[in-house]
C-alpha cells in the first residue's frame, strides 16, 4: 500500500472516530437536554395559557432564562403549545377542556 492511500485512510479514520466522539460527548446529551426542557416548557406554557388564561407573554416571562433559546408556538388545531430548538428537539402539549394539557 502506498504512502499516499495510508495517509488517506488515517485521515478518514480520525474523522469517524472524531464524528463519533462529537456525538456522544456534545449531541447525543445536548438532544436529551434540550428533549427534557422542551417538555417542562410546552406543558408550562399550555397550561400558563389555556388553564389559566393568561397572555403568551406574561406566561413566558414567568419562565427560566434557561430557556430562552426554545421556542413556543401556540397551537390552534389541536389546541395546545409547540416547544421547540431548530434541530435539536420538540416537544407538544394538547389542551383538553377539563382535563387539562398533557404531553405527546
Amino acid at each position: 500500500m502506498s504512502w499516499r492511500r495510508w495517509i488517506a485512510l488515517s485521515a478518514v479514520a480520525l474523522l469517524l472516530v472524531g464524528a463519533a466522539i462529537g456525538y456522544f460527548s456534545w449531541y447525543r446529551p445536548t438532544r436529551f437536554a434540550v428533549d427534557i426542557g422542551a417538555g417542562v416548557l410546552a406543558k408550562q406554557m399550555c397550561s400558563c395559557v389555556f388553564v389559566a388564561g393568561r397572555e403568551e407573554d406574561a406566561c413566558r416571562a414567568d419562565q427560566l432564562d434557561s430557556m430562552d433559546p426554545i421556542r413556543v408556538q401556540i397551537l390552534s388545531e389541536p389546541t395546545g403549545v409547540r416547544a421547540y430548538l431548530l434541530g435539536l428537539g420538540e416537544r407538544t402539549a394538547i389542551y383538553r377542556a377539563g382535563l387539562g394539557c398533557t404531553l405527546q
